[in-house]
């Protein structure tokens, strides 16, 4: 019962963001209009593409943890190598936003009207990238040590902040600049809110060679799969505003939102499973046998009637735009999310028996074929064929995750 517990507070966390999100996203879409909006979600996958500069660090922190809970110092040593690294790599990311930010522009064939303000959004969102970064590392630490109930009492407040404020700052000024400084200043907010959580462990950043070593030596394969796994999941938003232009993109990514937002339950027991099966005496295959069943149960029944009332979703949450032209595109999308909330937990299962590389390969093994797939479909079918090969893509991943899984627990055997 302890995965469903803490699944329990994971998906908690969610909750209040999750539900608030519904109507505000839909306020942003009419207030923002189909090109802004689309842009907004853009810079959203911007701010989600940063986490490959954390080099798989945050993720190595969790299962670092795990192993050495009992060891205060050794925990210290980690908090301090780590959160010294991603601040170092957060304001390299930073910088290289600004830098490229009319190139951004340019490659997502921004409106004239619209490209001023996001650029400007561009430089602001370069300032939160080391805050985003910083704060993962404390939410690992949390997680690392099953404290489940104070992170998801941060997370409530922190994604509340984070769905709330851009709608605050719309309302004070209309534009994707003020939604901007809004997730800005929510991300300000967060770092502080998880220092006092944390302040137990607030260090001196310090360097520390052999923790450093661990770290890499498992972080180094997960910063693979953090650098590909993004592209899969980003690029067809990129790819859909250079081939078709930001304007119509919406369109997409409108009802991507939602998708990302109904996965909270799948990911929620991934993060809930991941310590667990670090644990070299915990039994993996009853943990396991547990979270299929939970996910089958959160996702399919959600998923099925999500995709049957797809229409009346769209219209009430985003607007009549949205359901004519939006519907079939969510129920596409719907269908993958089943694929990749399955696909959860042998991925965090390869993940914790120290098996970075055995997923980094594989996402190597999938981005060529993914994005050729992706721009055959675009090409012929449009923001409807970007559906279908996030929804292939799902497939096949969750089949091979599932084989690879299996194989290790037989050579375990």
């Amino acid at each position: 019962m302890k995965i469903a517990k803490n699944s329990f507070f994971n998906i908690a966390g969610y909750i209040i963001p999750g539900i608030l999100s519904i109507p505000i996203l839909g306020y942003m879409a009419r207030e923002l209009g189909i090109e802004e909006f689309g842009l907004f979600t853009i810079i959203l996958a911007l701010v989600g593409y940063a986490s490959i500069f954390d080099v798989g660090i945050t993720r190595s922190v969790i299962r670092e943890i795990a192993i050495f809970k009992n060891n205060e110092e050794e925990v210290l040593k980690i908090i301090s190598t780590s959160a010294l690294l991603v601040l170092i790599l957060g304001v390299v990311a930073g910088v290289l936003i600004i830098v490229f930010s009319s190139i951004i522009s340019e490659l997502l064939k921004v409106s004239s009207y619209a490209v001023e303000n996001f650029q400007y959004s561009l430089m602001l969102l370069s300032l939160s990238i080391p805050l985003f970064l910083l704060t993962q590392i404390w939410c690992s630490l949390l997680e690392g040590r099953e404290e489940f109930l104070k992170l998801n009492i941060f997370k409530t407040i922190s994604s509340t902040l984070v769905v709330l404020l851009p709608a605050i700052g719309l309302m004070l000024d209309s534009s994707l600049l003020s939604a901007v400084i809004g997730l800005l200043i929510s991300r300000v907010i967060s770092i502080i809110l998880v220092l006092w959580f944390c302040k137990e462990y607030i260090v001196k950043l310090k360097f520390h060679k052999e923790t450093f070593k661990r770290l890499i030596n498992f972080g180094g394969w997960i910063a693979v799969s953090n650098i590909i796994s993004p592209i899969m999941s980003y690029f067809d938003r990129f790819i859909l505003a250079n081939k078709v232009g930001s304007n119509v993109v919406g369109f997409y990514t409108g009802p991507s939102e939602a998708i990302s937002r109904i996965g909270i339950f799948p990911s929620a027991i991934a993060r809930t499973i991941f310590p667990m099966l670090s644990d070299k005496e915990a039994d993996n295959k009853q943990i396991k046998k547990i979270s299929y069943l939970l996910v089958f149960l959160s996702i399919v029944p959600f998923g099925i009637i999500a995709a049957y009332f797809a229409e009346n979703i769209l219209d009430l949450w985003l607007g009549s735009q949205f359901a004519l032209k939006s519907t079939l595109i969510f129920q596409v999308l719907v269908l993958g999310l089943i694929f990749n909330s399955i696909a959860q937990v042998p991925f965090t299962s390869i993940q914790a028996q120290g098996g970075s590389k055995v997923t980094a390969i594989l996402h190597l093994f999938e981005v060529i074929p993914y994005v050729l797939l992706l721009l055959y479909l675009i090409q012929y079918y449009g923001l409807l064929g970007a559906a279908w090969a996030w929804t292939i893509r799902m497939f096949v991943d969750m089949g091979l995750l599932i084989f690879l899984d299996q194989k290790n627990i037989l050579k375990e055997g």
